[in-house]
């Protein structure tokens, strides 16, 4: 058990340092996850997602096959075959995912990829050289190490940061269940504030590109009273405290947080939402029909060929049609409008 040698010798050196030859789409993806975490270190991240994910991740292949055949078992139940075609046809399956992942390892092996030395902590140093299974399909540690981070890194964002976050989402889940407030720190309009949170539940976007904690929620400075529906990324969500204090939301407040969810995404629930009008040109309006990303939808009754009318926060109006520049005016609200103008002045006074 472990990666142990014949003669009893751990597989790892007593610096704990190990060699991983990462693929070079990992190494983006790794790149990519660590600046939006705010991860410096290469070592730090890959041990954080190795702890987190190689309960769950195929490439334990031992772990794996062994959930596998209790899905297949379940699977099955019920079915005509009796119990030896039962046990041969899952023995099939297995044999192929078995075999499938045998073939991915080989792959590795035979890469060219150009490896990096990383220490591994006390933790994961344990798990490899004691608890783990995994010696059975993986020559070396190096090669098991790959394989989990090769397979998050091939997961789409929204898993990867559960994976990444787990801690984080499990807290948050528990507060969701228990009914706990939570005590948030988040930057509001580019400045950080405190926040009492009355989370409800975490949902994705209309794409299943980020989560998002939906809930009620107020400043640190005003009263129970004073909430009001919210969402916080769970990407930037930091450290969240959860208080031993309950709270209870009433139908009616539930009732909100559903109309507001069928209505607009959970990542522009902070503000109320109002009436916006927006002129655009007739490159605006191609970017419009082509940017689907948290684009707001027009009232087709109240807008015209060139100026678009939405029922929406403002928060989104500004992250939507920003990066459209002179292709988008904002004609009202006058608070939105002045808020562009300061934004496109202020970048503009970069290049005077």
């Amino acid at each position: 058990m472990g990666f142990i040698d014949e003669n009893g010798y751990p597989l790892i050196n007593e610096e704990q340092k190990v060699r991983i030859a990462l693929s070079d789409r990992a190494k983006l993806t790794m790149a990519e996850d660590m600046n939006v975490f705010g991860t410096s270190k290469d070592a730090t991240f890959i041990n954080l997602v190795f702890n987190n994910f190689r309960s769950a991740a195929k490439s334990s292949i031992s772990l794996y096959l062994q959930q596998r055949e209790l899905e297949l078992d379940r699977l099955f139940t019920g079915t005509e075959l009796d119990a030896i075609s039962k046990k041969t046809a899952i023995n099939q399956l297995l044999a192929i995912e078995k075999q499938e992942a045998q073939n991915r390892i080989t792959d590795y092996i035979n890469s060219k990829a150009k490896g990096k030395i990383y220490h591994i902590n006390d933790s994961n140093v344990k798990y490899l050289l004691e608890d783990c299974d995994e010696e059975q399909y993986y020559s070396r540690p190096g090669l098991y190490l790959r394989s989990v981070i090769e397979e998050y890194c091939a997961l789409p964002f929204i898993k990867r940061e559960r994976i990444y976050r787990k801690d984080i989402y499990e807290t948050i889940e528990q507060a969701c269940q228990a009914r706990n407030i939570l005590k948030i720190k988040a930057n509001y309009y580019g400045k950080d504030q405190l926040f009492y949170v009355y989370p409800y539940k975490i949902v994705p976007d209309p794409f299943h590109t980020q989560s998002y904690l939906v809930c009620y929620s107020r400043k640190a400075e005003e009263e129970d009273k004073d909430k009001i529906v919210a969402s916080f990324s769970m990407a930037r969500i930091a450290a969240p405290t959860k208080l031993a204090k309950t709270f209870h939301l009433n139908k009616q407040e539930i009732a909100d947080i559903e109309t507001q969810l069928s209505r607009y995404s959970p990542a522009y629930l902070i503000g109320a939402p109002e009436q916006i009008k927006v002129r655009l040109t007739k490159k605006g309006k191609q970017s419009y029909n082509t940017r689907l990303y948290s684009r707001p939808e027009k009232i087709e009754s109240l807008s015209t060929d060139d100026i678009y009318v939405f029922d929406c926060t403002q928060h989104q109006i500004y992250n939507y049609f920003f990066p459209f520049g002179a292709d988008a005016e904002i004609i009202s609200p006058d608070d939105l409008r002045n808020r562009f103008i300061n934004s496109l002045s202020k970048a503009l006074s970069q290049y005077k």
